[in-house]
């Protein structure tokens, strides 16, 4: 009987803590500085680099703020948390990026890289690099 009520108890824990845990690990691996590397999507599917836009952006996450450089100007600044939803992009419900003014961003990280998803039809898709 004490090994059932033990191994129900840690179940209980898992299982409650598991959202929380999550969305800890993904908003550490979120907070960093990120570089601008591209950026492709609109209507008429074009991509833009730093390069070809003369544009140098910087993002910046802590654990609850976001940050946005152009050229090393703060252009933006605000709060944001992660909610998990339904994507239009991706048609499932995923981690979300939600800034206080509504705009909503699924996301990926991989290889260093954060591919931002802008939560709207013909809209962009940006990729930046740790640094």
């Amino acid at each position: 009987m004490k090994k059932l009520l033990t191994v129900f108890i840690l179940m209980c824990f898992f299982t409650s803590c598991s959202d929380k845990d999550e969305s800890r690990l993904v908003v550490s691996e979120l907070v960093s500085r990120w570089k601008w590397v591209e950026s492709s999507g609109g209507i008429d599917g074009r991509t833009e680099t730093p390069e070809s836009t003369g544009k140098e952006i910087t993002l910046i996450f802590s654990l609850n703020t976001y940050q946005q450089y152009v050229n090393d100007e703060l252009e933006l600044e605000m709060t944001y948390h992660l909610e998990e939803a339904e994507s239009m992009i991706f048609g499932e419900k995923r981690l979300m990026i939600v800034y206080e003014n509504g705009r909503r961003q699924s996301f990926d990280r991989c290889d260093g890289k954060l591919i931002l998803y802008d939560e709207c039809f013909d809209c962009f898709t940006s990729t930046y690099i740790r640094f």
